[in-house]
């Protein structure tokens, strides 16, 4: 699972450039209030590209924010359930939003959002690190 969805969201990051994990912005509503809902927008939207990666379904979708659902699939402990991270830039800079719409078991459910903030944490690390290498190879 720790692959799921990370180089295209990482990829993303680079090219919005350094990544922090929270801000005073209003965060984004999810806009579903079912996991089914949810995939069935997605489903219809031509703009979003599906994946499968370790059988889980995930959709990106680049307009008008960067935006990369995850949906756990079936025999999960937390299914169904479904992360969206959100790249946004805002006036503090670009930081990645999570949400998690879950209808599992709470622990479960918590068990998902933390693996999720974690696996986002590293990620927001190796791109802030990355950005410090290119800006000391750009000094020499």
């Amino acid at each position: 699972m720790k692959r799921l969805a990370i180089p295209f969201l990482a990829a993303a990051l680079v090219f919005s450039g350094a990544a922090h994990a929270q801000s005073k912005q209003e965060p984004r509503p999810l806009g579903y209030k079912k996991v089914a809902d949810a995939l069935a927008a997605l489903q219809k939207n031509p703009d979003a590209k599906v994946s499968h990666p370790g059988g889980w379904t995930t959709y990106a979708i680049q307009k008008p924010e960067v935006a990369v659902w995850s949906f756990v699939p079936q025999g999960h402990e937390a299914y169904p359930a479904v992360v969206r991270r959100l790249v946004r830039k805002t006036d503090e800079g670009t930081f990645v939003e999570m949400k998690v719409l879950c209808e599992a078991k709470q622990d479960a459910c918590r068990r998902l959002a933390v693996h999720f903030q974690q696996m986002t944490a590293q990620m927001q690390q190796k791109l802030q690190e990355m950005q410090a290498q290119k800006g000391q190879e750009a000094k020499q």
